[in-house]
């Protein structure tokens, strides 16, 4: 099986529950590059809070084998694509009986199909977006192969993708564009919400999120507030210089921490390869015409939505170099 997310979880219980891989010869191998974010756990219902950070993969399985201790399974850590044929190699995919896709985009689907073509090993693809979902039974030289149809273009990119490896322009967009509203537009409209009720407020942000999630979308709700309340154009550049570090300096690092450079998955491959490129962290620096832009123009955006007036970039280099 390929993939193990909101379908991959459903299988993998499926599987446990129904025996199979259990028998003397019994087994099944599934792979999943990814990790568990916060953002799965609405979802995918084998995964828990304090499993973020964890395999995909091996994370899924080992909870179904809590449903059937003789499912006898094999994950990896890797994508199924040219880059890992070193690994998914000709040994390997003559020794399946069939295959199961469960993977977010389409280029995926499109090689494991030819795959299955080209080892004549039957394939169940399936797939689902937002609400919507198909599945779809091949058997090559006996029916219609997933690459003989074409869907129609992703309306949106994977989120697995969008938060972890963006690496296609489309991605970068896209991310810039979360950011954005995640930023400017989102964290003032709840403020708003709160400061008009509070108690309603709170009460569903319990149940839209987790325990750390109402903690860090209250603590926004506290900066933005704080600041509307003392016009402090300081602490507007500091909140600025804070959104640079978190997201190209604080979270690197902690990706690196957990994934160094020479990082290698359950099967012994590199981590960082094929569109996974290792990243390096981007310490803020005030003489940087690209760092002090974003931190001017971020600071701006700020006092906008707090109804302020703006600060002309000298002023904001000035403050920034001497914050501490």
């Amino acid at each position: 099986m390929i993939g193990a997310g909101a379908l991959g979880c459903e299988y993998a219980k499926a599987f446990a529950l129904m025996g199979l891989g259990c028998g003397p010869e019994g087994s099944v191998t599934v792979t999943d590059n990814d990790n568990i974010e916060v953002s799965n756990l609405n979802r995918q219902f084998l995964f828990r809070q304090p499993d973020v950070g964890r395999s995909k993969a091996e994370t899924a399985c080992r909870k179904a084998k809590i449903m059937n201790p003789d499912f006898k399974v094999t994950t990896h850590q890797a994508f199924v694509a040219p880059e890992t044929e070193d690994l998914f190699n000709d040994e390997f995919w003559e020794s399946l009986d069939f295959v199961v896709n469960a993977v977010d985009n389409i280029k995926a689907r499109l090689y494991v199909d030819r795959q299955c073509v080209w080892y004549v090993k039957p394939l169940l693809e399936s797939g689902t977006l937002g609400t919507k979902a198909n599945s779809q039974m091949i058997v090559p030289h006996k029916t219609q192969a997933y690459g003989d149809s074409q869907d129609p273009p992703e309306e949106s990119i994977p989120m697995c993708t969008l938060r972890n490896f963006p690496n296609q322009i489309e991605h970068c967009i896209e991310w810039g564009r979360d950011q954005f509203n995640t930023l400017f537009t989102s964290r003032v409209q709840d403020a708003v919400e709160f400061l008009r009720d509070p108690e309603a407020f709170v009460r569903q942000l319990r149940q839209n999120t987790t325990s750390s999630g109402v903690r860090a979308q209250l603590s926004d709700i506290n900066t933005i507030v704080e600041i509307k309340k003392t016009a402090d154009v300081n602490s507007v550049v500091r909140e600025a210089r804070a959104m640079f570090m978190n997201r190209y300096d604080h979270s690197i690092r902690d990706l690196l921490h957990l994934f160094p450079e020479d990082h290698t998955d359950s099967s012994g491959q590199p981590f960082w390869s094929g569109p996974k490129r290792c990243p390096s962290p981007e310490p803020f620096n005030v003489n940087d015409e690209l760092h002090l832009d974003f931190v001017w123009n971020c600071s701006n955006l700020i006092l906008a939505n707090l109804g302020l007036p703006d600060i002309d970039k000298a002023q904001c280099q000035s403050i920034a170099a001497a914050l501490p």
